[in-house]
């Protein structure tokens, strides 16, 4: 008896990996064409800098690969990844030609431009994700009839949820922005720190009441995967710089670090769990 056998898991990987590699360098070299007359080669001047690259590279492999290992690849599915991820980058470009133009190219360095750029692409995916709540309040025709009712049935979760993430993102704009002959002076900055702190937390409390089980199982595991995560990565770096390779990383680089591999480390604990299939 003939039976159908699911694409081995490797290969998704592997090629959902290939299709993220690709992607990430197309990305890279727009948004260094865009923040630096000669483009990519820029970035290539420092050691620092490609370093950086290189990781994020790897890293970006990594977490495309892993987490869609379990959907089929395809046109379709290459073609909405595209279109999703190409569309939050462009977003994200637009934000910071705006921090560009409102800050000045010559105030902000490597670690301010990421900061930046992880920052922005939170409160578009945040202010995206509460958009599509909406919708689905409104009638939900642009999307399926399953996610719609799902958005409806658990809409104060999500919108919580995303405005946790709005905060985040606005956190480290504002740490970001923190300089004494800058737009905000330290002491500014640092109460707007603590007020995006206490929101994070009060929302952070109203999130756990409302998850089920699936949910809290989902958090504990994203929370093992975090540290691993940043053991790895954040340690590998901080190994790197102590033997001399690379630079060491500036605390905003690890306040960086943590929120990406939080979310990265919940992306990831998601698609484990088989529900990022579609």
């Amino acid at each position: 008896m003939a039976t159908d056998k699911p694409t081995p898991q490797w290969r998704n990987f592997a090629a959902w990996s290939a299709v993220g590699a690709i992607f990430y360098v197309l990305a890279v070299w727009g948004i260094s064409s865009f923040l630096h007359e000669d483009g990519a080669g820029a970035m290539f001047r420092s050691k620092e800098v490609a370093a950086q690259v290189g990781l994020g590279l790897i890293f970006s492999m990594a977490c495309v690969g892993f987490s869609s290992r379990k959907r089929p690849i395809g046109l379709r599915t290459i073609r909405n990844f595209v279109i999703s991820s190409a569309s939050a980058v462009v977003v994200c470009l637009l934000v910071l030609w705006g921090l560009r133009t409102f800050v000045g190219t010559d105030a902000l360095g490597a670690s301010e431009w990421v900061a930046a750029a992880v920052g922005s692409a939170f409160v578009i995916f945040a202010f995206l994700g509460i958009l599509g709540v909406a919708i689905a309040y409104r009638g939900g025709h642009f999307m399926q009839a399953d996610t719609a009712d799902q958005l409806r049935e658990r809409g104060r979760l999500f919108v919580y949820s995303y405005v946790w993430m709005a905060a985040c993102g606005l956190l480290l704009i504002v740490l970001m922005l923190a300089r004494p002959e800058g737009v905000l002076s330290p002491a500014a900055a640092v109460v707007g720190a603590l007020v995006l702190i206490a929101v994070l937390t009060v929302l952070g409390i109203a999130v756990w009441r409302l998850m089920d089980e699936l949910d809290r199982t989902l958090s504990h595991e994203a929370g093992n995967m975090a540290f691993y995560l940043i053991l790895a990565l954040g340690g590998g770096w901080a190994m790197l710089a102590q033997l001399g390779f690379v630079a060491g990383p500036a605390p905003l680089d690890w306040l960086t670090l943590f929120t990406v591999l939080m979310f990265v480390a919940s992306f990831v604990a998601v698609g484990r769990r088989r529900l990022l299939a579609r």
